[in-house]
């Protein structure tokens, strides 16, 4: 629509076309009845004679109209016509509605009470907004990658939302975070993770930052998980737990709530360690504890798989319902042995029952496997370093007996230096293992010995410098056979006295008998002409 005069206003009034004043011939200052900018955004006539603007009159505060010379006296002899060049603070009956087909703001709006845009807002200013903002079809920031950030204050905290638009990354309590989604800083120490389960507002996901300290077992930068059910208290949560002295040195803590009341506090029921291992219902290995301490099971990383518990029964494993294999023992994906059931019998299939022994000289010849040995009048001796694990808020002071080779020179008694999981501890003192049923042995050499001990199996490959071996007594193994003898199945067998076997003179089992021929069928055959076949052994 075409206008006569000034360019339009970016913001309007609805004020009257004109004001008429009274002059009484003193008076030089008048109030004008809408604000205007400047002298010249309005037109001044006495007595019908027209005014020239900042010459005979003035506009201050917008609504002051000063003349340099007092106007005469009459009645409505000022008249004051409006031009509407409003470029100043402007208000707007709250019983109209402000509509724009299309406009473009580049400085400050305030709006304090309701607007609704149809199309799209361009906003390149500051804008305050008092009210809510309902944006139906969306709000977007940072258009065609104009690096504009967006940031939410909290009554308490200046960064509570922070959208980095430069760097593509989220903070929450992070004025400048460095990833794709950061929440806190190493600055902030946001409330500690704690255990108690009533914490209002923790009906849902809930993250929490925290600081970490240098203490071991120090527990923070949590997840929290609530109820599902309109209780205000949260029911699960995981977090970071400091396992070791080296604040580096961090695992993950799980922790549930086991009880029917809402407000019981949540328990630690797993850990995963720095080094991999894997806990259960405890917060240290409880495969070393000895006497005293809490339960669990511990699940190595690539060392053992244990299952532990001081008192009580370890481990259940139940087949309901039906007869069958309740543990299936597998080695390269195929089953050699299992544990099974069949009414109230249970059965060992592919059973080998073996015992440690030692040479008298510790030391580790070849020895092919089915060789016949038999026991001499010396016991196995085992030693251990004894030391003590200081009390922590985690766990209680531990007494350690940890497994070792007799050093050079060192008897029991002696104190020396010993590293357990990675802490070494100097006060360590050497005792024997407290064991009284291992004898060592010998390869057989005496014809139908009464001391046979049965088969050697293997040798235990631990690096502990102790030359251990497996010597299978009872189930079933291979036995060498003599070169010169020729066995059946259903053969007793006895001592050859030269580390092999020959068939015993008679169908009885007595102290010499090493066990029975299942077939005749020989499994390996050796340089020196021996060989080996199945038996059921009978020395253990």
């Amino acid at each position: 629509m075409a206008y006569i005069g000034n360019t339009a206003a970016n913001r309007f009034v609805a004020p009257k076309a004109a004001t008429r004043l009274s002059g009484n011939g003193s008076t030089t200052a008048f109030t004008l009845e809408h604000a205007v900018g400047s002298d010249e955004d309005i037109l001044v006539s006495v007595d019908g004679v027209i005014q020239e603007p900042s010459i005979a009159y003035a506009v201050s505060s917008g609504t002051t109209l000063t003349f340099t010379a007092a106007p005469s006296s009459g009645t409505n002899n000022i008249f004051v016509c409006y031009l509407f060049r409003t470029v100043g603070t402007v208000s707007h009956p709250s019983n109209n509605a402000l509509t724009a087909t299309n406009g473009t703001l580049t400085g400050t709006l305030d709006v304090t009470g309701n607007s609704t845009v149809g199309g799209t807002l361009g906003v390149t200013g500051a804008s305050t907004l008092t009210g809510a903002l309902s944006a139906k079809g969306g709000v977007v920031f940072n258009e065609d990658s104009a690096d504009v950030d967006f940031r939410v204050e909290s009554n308490g905290n200046a960064n509570m939302l922070v959208v980095d638009g430069g760097n593509d990354n989220v903070g929450i309590s992070n004025s400048a975070p460095p990833s794709t989604l950061t929440i806190g800083d190493g600055t902030l120490n946001l409330s500690p993770f704690d255990l108690a389960a009533a914490n209002s507002g923790q009906d849902a996901i809930f993250i929490n930052s925290n600081s970490q300290s240098t203490s071991t077992g120090t527990k923070g930068n949590s997840i929290g998980f609530g109820a599902n059910d309109g209780h205000t208290n949260r029911h699960a949560a995981i977090c970071t737990v400091q396992t070791a002295s080296d604040r580096d040195q961090v695992g993950l803590a799980f922790h549930v709530h086991d009880d029917a009341s809402q407000t019981a506090d949540l328990i630690e029921a797993a850990r995963i360690e720095n080094n991999g291992n894997i806990l259960f219902g405890v917060t240290s290995n409880p495969v070393s504890q000895s006497g005293t301490g809490a339960g669990g099971q511990f699940f190595g990383r690539n060392t053992y798989t244990a299952f532990a518990k001081v008192g009580g029964v370890v481990s259940y494993f139940n087949r309901q319902y039906s007869d069958g294999n309740v543990i299936a023992i597998r080695q390269d994906g195929s089953d050699v042995g299992f544990i099974s059931v069949s009414g109230t019998t249970t059965s060992y299939g592919a059973f080998s029952g073996s015992h440690w022994s030692r040479l008298t000289d510790n030391s580790k010849p070849t020895i092919l496997r089915g060789t016949v040995v038999e026991t001499i009048d010396e016991m196995c001796d085992w030693y251990q370093a004894k030391f003590t694990i200081p009390k922590t808020d985690d766990n209680d002071e531990r007494i350690i007996k940890d497994s070792i080779a007799l050093p050079e020179g060192k008897k029991v008694g002696d104190t020396i230096s010993h590293t357990y999981e990675d802490v070494t501890y100097d006060d360590a003192v050497i005792i024997k293992e407290e064991d009284n049923k291992h004898t060592k042995c010998k390869i057989s050499d005496t014809a139908d010995s009464k001391r046979v001990y049965g088969v050697f199996a293997d040798w235990d490959n631990d690096d502990d410098t102790v030359n251990d071996m497996y010597v299978t007594a009872c189930g079933t193994h291979v036995v060498r056979i003599n070169k010169d003898v020729t066995v059946q199945a259903g053969d007793l067998l006895s001592s050859n006295g030269d580390g092999t076997a020959k068939v015993q003179d008679d169908d009885i089992i007595r102290s010499k008998t090493i066990g029975k021929v299942l077939t005749n069928i020989k499994q390996e055959t050796y340089d020196d002409g021996s060989y080996t076949v199945p038996c059921a052994l009978y020395c253990g």
